[in-house]
């Protein structure tokens, strides 16, 4: 008896399983895009220094490196996004992942020569989701051939190309900018990092997880 797949998986599913991420276009009204900057603009001096220096694999099968940025808590605008039906439909779609809902979001402040090395997301984060805030945030590095890595194994990454691995086979990830667009990404099973900032730098993000 055939037990395989009684349906073809869906195309976006397979890109996203194949490819990490994807560029959700057309879901941010540029009123909104601006409510959510001015929103964190407003909330700069909330914002709570994010640093330590270790190098660790944690419990919840994520991977850490150091870090020194700072995290604002999400305000009324980007929670409202988070939990927008609209949105969320999208995000699904474009993700091929069927039941994605939110479990937290934050906006991350980069000041001159903050950063976070090479990191993975907690593994509950099955989606995160990443709005560019500044024009000056810069590509984020990403190593799609260590996708679900032993903590081990990032380590060694670490000991033998640093905190920001420049390599033929270490890539990187643009932002968009305000043209109504967000990058969605799998961070709890693709390592990535954020090279040291040239100049102040914000970004919001979002995690889903599909239940």
């Amino acid at each position: 008896m055939d037990t395989g797949p009684v349906v073809d998986q869906l195309p976006a599913r397979a890109n996203w399983d194949a490819l990490g991420t994807v560029i959700v276009p057309d879901v941010l009204e540029p009123a909104r895009f601006a409510h959510i900057v001015a929103e964190a603009d407003e909330r700069i001096k909330l914002a709570t220094p994010h640093i330590h220096e270790h190098t660790a694999a944690h419990r919840d099968g994520s991977f850490a490196s150091p870090v020194h940025c700072a995290f604002i808590e999400p305000g009324p605008a980007l929670l409202t996004l988070a939990f927008d039906k609209q949105f969320l439909a999208v995000l699904r779609e474009a993700t091929g992942i069927p039941r994605l809902i939110p479990r937290g979001g934050a906006v991350v402040l980069y000041e001159e020569g903050d950063f976070q090395g090479i990191h993975t997301d907690s593994v509950k984060s099955t989606v995160t989701v990443s709005i560019g805030l500044t024009e000056t945030l810069g590509p984020m590095g990403w190593a799609p051939h260590l996708r679900n890595a032993a903590g081990d194994t990032l380590a060694q990454v670490v000991a033998d190309h640093g905190l920001f691995p420049s390599a033929d086979s270490f890539t990187a990830l643009e932002h968009p900018f305000a043209d109504g667009s967000v990058r969605a990404f799998a961070g709890y099973n693709v390592p990535h990092w954020r090279p040291p900032a040239k100049e102040r730098a914000m970004l919001a993000t979002m995690s889903f997880m599909d239940l």
